[in-house]
């Protein structure tokens, strides 16, 4: 029996101790520990006692580390780890670990269906020098990927080094329709040159350079193109900003001037410089010094950068083989600039040098430049001489070569000169009524009537239709008594 020690009765608060003991009984149970419920009389169980700042509760154990999850073996997985390593030792340069490894990637994608597996062993091939095998890769690739433009470009760049145009040009020519690049265009237009398409090449350059309007090289070769289809004026213009972008050497140098003189820019725009202890015929800086200006000190006549004499004086300053090309390009632009002093004395230095299929050449423009220091006989010695060489090319050119020095005779007033080569003159051509003509009229002036008779009834007899006719059978009636 319980005593009361409140306001309520003992059975009441003996039914509350009851509740209150299978209450705990029930938390107990639910958390899983081991305990019993306290009779009546029991010592009260100790409860949990919160940690105060003075004495910190324990930490909580660390969870136990997840077990690593199994690795995946499956064929898939193992060729993407090959191609991984692959990958790595080629672009560390071993290139034989890259191959065995890249090899094993494509031989367990049994679709075929990584094309970066193919084009990566292609690559570690060609960086080994096996292009054979490369090459078997990536037409396989094209094969399968019609549409394939890197495998095409890897492709092509082997066909390069073997100097394969033909095979550049089918493989990349029909890619253009997916992909329009710079790398691309580029093959393209080294192929179609070196196969002498010109038009085409032409083309791809033109569309190279703009994509990659920085690329020195592809602005000289477009250069090339119009220099060689007697476009003077772009061929300038592609070997300027290919110097522009830094390229140079004796050969752009002489092409350059090649272009210029083609312009008859023979000269420039001539200023007159200053240059202490400058020398005729030296670059200095920008001016190709021609000639000292008498009476001054240091002074010259100068032609800028932009003539055929200053590219062609800085090729031969750049190394280029002062050989009889060279020196007979140097003498023309002399030549054509009326600069004849000059341009004889390179074609007397000329000489013997020159090559036997340019020597009547040679002996026309030494004749030019005779003609202009006034030695006649020089003059159409040499035209003699070219015309001996090459009949069909220079016998024109001795009949005016003749009528100059005559004309030059009469307008020196030696009529008997002028008589004589226009004499010469006829017996190069002789069937020229026009020739005839002139000769009568000479004989005539000469007051050698009988034979200015005989030469205008030739010219009747060559031309009976002749515009002067009957003024000419006048003159014959006249002059024959």
């Amino acid at each position: 029996m319980f005593k009361s020690t409140g306001g309520s009765c003992g059975p009441c608060k003996a039914l509350t101790r009851i509740a209150h003991l299978a209450l705990s009984a029930c938390l107990v149970l639910g958390t899983g520990l081991t305990t019993t419920a306290q009779e009546p009389g029991d010592k009260p169980a100790t409860p949990d006692v919160p940690a105060t700042p003075d004495k910190p509760a324990a930490p909580d154990q660390p969870a136990a580390p997840d077990q690593p999850a199994a690795a995946d073996n499956s064929a898939e997985a193992q060729a993407q780890r090959q191609f991984e390593a692959g990958r790595e030792a080629l672009f560390q340069g071993r290139f034989q670990d890259a191959i065995k490894l890249l090899r094993q990637a494509v031989e367990s994608d049994a679709g075929k269906t990584k094309t970066s597996y193919q084009l990566n062993l292609a690559r570690a091939y060609r960086y080994a020098d096996q292009a054979d095998e490369a090459e078997k890769l990536l037409v396989a690739v094209l094969q399968r990927s019609p549409d394939h433009v890197e495998a095409g470009q890897l492709l092509s760049e082997i066909y390069y080094k073997a100097r394969r145009w033909q095979d550049i040009e089918r493989v990349l020519a029909p890619l253009l329709k997916f992909r329009h690049d710079y790398p691309t265009y580029h093959l393209l237009a080294e192929a179609t040159l070196n196969l002498e398409k010109y038009d085409d090449a032409r083309g791809y350059y033109t569309e190279a350079i703009k994509l990659n309007p920085q690329s020195a090289p592809d602005h000289y070769q477009l250069g090339n193109i119009h220099l060689a289809e007697n476009r003077w004026a772009l061929a300038a213009k592609a070997y300027e900003d290919a110097m522009q972008l830094g390229l140079d050497s004796a050969l752009l140098r002489y092409k350059l001037a090649s272009a210029y003189f083609n312009l008859r820019n023979y000269f420039g725009r001539v200023s007159q410089v200053q240059v202490a202890s400058g020398a005729v015929g030296e670059i200095s800086g920008d001016w190709y010094l021609i000639e000292r200006v008498p009476g001054e000190k240091d002074a010259f006549r100068a032609a800028p950068r932009q003539s055929a004499i200053y590219q062609l004086a800085a090729a031969i300053e750049g190394g280029m083989e002062d050989g009889p090309d060279v020196q007979m390009m140097l003498a023309n632009t002399y030549l054509n600039a009326r600069r004849f002093e000059q341009a004889y004395a390179l074609y007397q230095k000329l000489g013997e040098t020159v090559p036997e299929q340019d020597r009547a050449l040679h002996h026309y423009y030494f004749a030019q430049s005779a003609l202009g220091v006034g030695k006649y006989d020089e003059y159409l010695s040499h035209l003699q001489q070219a015309a001996q060489l090459d009949a069909d090319g220079y016998r024109a050119a001795l009949v005016d070569a003749f009528l100059n020095v005559a004309d030059r005779h009469n307008q020196a007033g030696d009529l008997e000169k002028y008589i004589e080569y226009l004499s010469m003159a006829l017996q190069q051509n002789p069937q020229a009524a026009s020739l005839h003509l002139k000769l009568a009229e000479a004989f005539d002036e000469a007051k050698q009537f009988g034979k200015a008779v005989q030469q205008w009834r030739m010219v009747l007899d060559l031309e009976p239709d002749h515009p002067r006719r009957t003024e000419l059978l006048n003159l014959i009636k006249k002059r024959g008594g």
